[in-house]
Formats: C-alpha cells, structure tokens, sequence
C-alpha cells in the first residue's frame, strides 16, 4: 500500500492504492520472458481478436482516467486491470499448459483452505504484512459472520479480502479440478481416479460452505445445471442454442433478483440478522446507484476505482462504511467507464463466450463453461470482480480458460 484516499478524512478499504508482489512478478516474468526468447508472445491467429478487444478496453480505462473526479486515484486503479489483462494474455500463449495451470490454480488454494479452517473453527486468524492478513474475529465488528443460535461465527476468508471472493474462487476451482481429473483418466485406474476426484470435490465444497458465498453458490448451481443440460442433448445444432437460451434465462434472472432483493429479503425466514441486513443494504447501494448516474457523463464514466469516492462526493453526510460499490459488475463498469467502457467490456466478453461455445461437445470446453457460469452469476450480486485485483485475475484466469480449454491441441 502506498497511498490512500479517504473519505472526510476517515480510513475506507476503496481508497488504498496498492501494487501487489504478484503483479510484479507477474510484470518480470512477461517482460523476462520475451527478452529472453523472441517467439515467446506467440498466440493463435484464433485469439488474436479477443486480445485485441481486451486492448481496447484497457486503453479506453487508461483514456478515462483523464474524466475522473480524482484522475491520480483512478491512474491507479488502471494499473490492476492493466495487470489482468496481462494475465490473460500470458495463459493465452502457447508455450502455457492448460493443465499445468489448472493444477496449479487449485493447488493455490490449500493454504487457503487451511487457514479458513482455523478462522470458522478457532474464530479468529492473526495479521501478517508480509502475506497481506488482515486480523479476523468473529467478535470484531465489520468482519463477515454467520449467526447460529445467537452466536457470531467468524465465515471463511482464507486469504482473501472478504469471503465472497473466497467463495467466488472455490466455485471456479471445482469445475478446473473436475476438467483436470478428466483429463488425467486415462492415465490413472479407475480407482485411484475416483478417489482423488472425491477428495477434491469435498475438500473444495467443505471450504464453500465456510465461506458462506451464495452468490458462489449460485453460480455453481447454474454452472452445472447449464453443463448437464448440454452433455445431455446429443445434437450440438440444438445444444448450443439451448444454452444460449437457459444462460439468457439465468441472466434475466439475476437481473430480476438484483432489482428486486427488498422483497426477497423480506421472505428470508431463519436467515439470520445478518444475512438479512446484507440483502437490504444491496437494495440501498440499488436505490443511491440512480442518481448517482444521473449526475454521471454516461459516456465516459467517473474513471475506473472511483464509484465509491464520487459517491461519498455526490451524496455526503452518510458513515464511510455506508459507501460501498453497487453490487453488480455491469453498472459498475457503466459508471466508472460509462458507455465505451462497457460496450468494449461486453464485446470482449461475448468473443471469450462464443469461442468457448463453438467448441462444444468437447469435455474441456464444457468444464471451462461452467466456470463462466460461476463468473457471470457473480457479477449481478457482487462488485468484487471488478473493484479489486483479485476480481480481476478470477476474471482473467476463467477467460482464458474458456479460450483455451478444449483446443484439439492442448498439452
């Protein structure tokens, strides 16, 4: 962290600026790399569009720093999707594995899983500045809990900020397991096979279930009801419009349930308080989102990072903590890079999709579709996909996936 930006002089977690160690590994290993080896940016002519897309909405976030409210702070913030987009780039090369990047992408997550233990289970994990902990207790307010009998259990946060995100990443990481079990099947006997997989799955679902993640929850939940219902139909001339037409039911869906959460908030029964509060908080961040684009240059946004401190300008009196992005990724990407940015997000996104669908039947393809299911149910009830470098990289990493999974030509 070296900056902040605060609101009436008071600590918000949207305000740090920081640079996280990965990214300049991240930075090293791409320069090095192609310092070292000229063919070493070498991509299919098949994902050439979908960089040059990804391009265009980096340049248009970069362009947008120069509208911002606060155009240091919003520079900044450019820098994370700066970052992911060179995420997505390097797993897109040729020279990567597929699999090796699965493996390891799960992997990555038993440190995680391990210490998420400690926090549900012991209720409470010490800080350390060199791992980017901060301190977590089920006592402390502001820290996610659940509530049973009464009582605050600290959720699971592994390493992560919050345990959305935790949960956003095991969600992911289920289908890259299963996609990387499949394709060692054939090596393995069918015993050995059927037990690793099984610990996996349950070892990965257990740490959801401390996280407490619905919105993970439901995008699993499409994810594999999407996958089934395409692995049934025998016809892909049939299948790939079914999908496109179940994946536009479940986005209307979300769609209807973000708008409307007051009043499924309100049917809630055995929730618990802050199950509950949650849900009506999301309903005001909605409500303070409509005037807040009305005092917006549509076109070009607020810049990127800074919803939340044109939000504190816009409308002032309320408690720091009060301002938060809107839950949903879309309108967020609408007021901080107003319309270009998100018809250049979009169009990215669709070019990742269609690749990913015109691949069908194919086993992989479908594992890294369900991991897009996952991703896109989680924009419409969280903000963290976009307004943190985590996000980012989630994204980075299942677009990739969904470009590359089920190539004929895949190590």
């Amino acid at each position: 962290m070296y900056s902040e930006a605060q609101i009436a002089g008071t600590h918000t977690e949207f305000g740090v600026m920081s640079l996280y160690a990965v990214e300049v590994l991240l930075a090293v290993a791409v320069i090095g790399g192609s310092l070292l080896d000229r063919k070493w940016f070498t991509i299919q002519q098949k994902h050439q569009l979908a960089v040059r897309l990804g391009a265009i909405v980096c340049v248009v976030a970069v362009l947008g720093t120069a509208f911002a409210d606060r155009s240091v702070f919003s520079l900044a913030m450019t820098a994370h999707i700066l970052f992911a987009f060179m995420v997505f780039f390097a797993l897109l090369l040729d020279r990567v594995s597929v699999r090796h990047v699965l493996y390891a992408f799960v992997l990555s997550l038993l440190a995680p899983l391990a210490l998420s233990v400690i926090q549900v289970f012991g209720g409470s994990s010490p800080a350390s500045s060199w791992f980017g902990l901060a301190f977590r207790d089920a006592a402390q307010l502001g820290d996610a809990v659940f509530t049973v009998n009464g009582e605050r259990v600290l959720r699971a946060y592994g390493t992560f900020p919050h345990p959305n995100v935790f949960g956003g990443f095991l969600g992911v990481a289920l289908f890259a397991w299963w996609g990387v079990m499949a394709s060692v099947r054939r090596e393995w006997t069918k015993r050995k096979h059927v037990i690793f997989t099984s610990i996996g799955t349950i070892i990965l679902m257990f740490g959801m279930l401390l996280t407490g993640s619905r919105s993970a929850f439901l995008g699993l939940f499409v994810g594999l009801t999407l996958v089934f219902v395409v692995k049934s139909i025998p016809s892909m001339k049939i299948a790939r419009p079914v999908a496109a037409i179940l994946g536009m039911i479940a986005v209307f869906g979300s769609l209807f349930a973000s708008f409307y959460l007051t009043d499924l908030a309100s049917s809630i029964r055995g929730g618990g308080v802050n199950e509950e509060r949650s849900l009506i908080e999301r309903v005001a961040l909605y409500e303070d989102f409509v005037p807040f684009m009305a005092a917006t240059n549509p076109l070009v946004g607020r810049g990127l990072g800074s919803y939340v401190l044109s939000f504190s300008d816009t409308q002032p009196g309320k408690n720091a903590f009060d301002y938060q992005p809107v839950h949903n990724v879309f309108l967020l990407i609408l007021a901080e890079l107003g319309l270009l940015g998100l018809v250049a997000a979009l169009c990215w996104a669709v070019n990742v999709v269609w690749t990913n669908v015109s691949r069908f039947p194919h086993r992989d393809a479908l594992y890294a579709f369900g991991m897009g299911n996952v991703i896109l149910m989680i924009c419409f009830f969280d903000h963290y996909l976009w307004s943190s470098w985590s996000g980012l990289a989630l994204i980075a990493f299942v677009s990739a996936m969904m470009m590359r999974m089920g190539e004929t030509d895949q190590v």
